[in-house]
């Protein structure tokens, strides 16, 4: 049985990583995702400004752009490209949609809110692209 020993102990801690990997594969844990998460100041700009669109009751067109429903859904790199493009809009003043600016001005986010949104956005950026 001596002989056997050190072989079953390599076995068994074989098995043990095949069955962590396939845990954390099954669970979705392949490595710790940062989550990004909206805060609730800029979270209020959004909910005024950009969820009725861009929400769960928003169109196909600009949910398929921006889903806010589903921003826990998308990984770190999706929620920061994502977080530059609204700066980057809102900042050429193309949303809200002119449309949607003549008819309802109080969409349209303040230079402050503005400001804030992309100082957020910014900080979501890997520090080494922040030099």
């Amino acid at each position: 049985m001596k002989k056997w020993f050190p072989f079953i102990e390599l076995y068994k801690l074989i098995v043990s990583l095949g069955l962590f990997s396939v845990t954390c594969f099954v669970s979705g844990q392949t490595q710790k995702e940062q989550s990004y998460p909206i805060p609730e100041n800029v979270n209020k700009i959004f909910q005024t400004s950009c969820m009725p669109c861009h929400g769960s009751d928003g169109g196909l067109m600009s949910t398929a752009k921006l889903n806010f429903s589903k921003w826990v859904e998308y990984n770190s790199e999706k929620k920061t490209e994502k977080a530059l493009k609204i700066c980057s809009v809102l900042n050429d003043a193309a949303m809200p949609p002119q449309r949607r600016r003549k008819s309802n001005p109080e969409l349209i986010p303040t230079a402050e809110q503005i400001q804030l949104i992309c100082k957020w956005a910014g900080s979501l950026k890997p520090s080494e692209a922040k030099k």
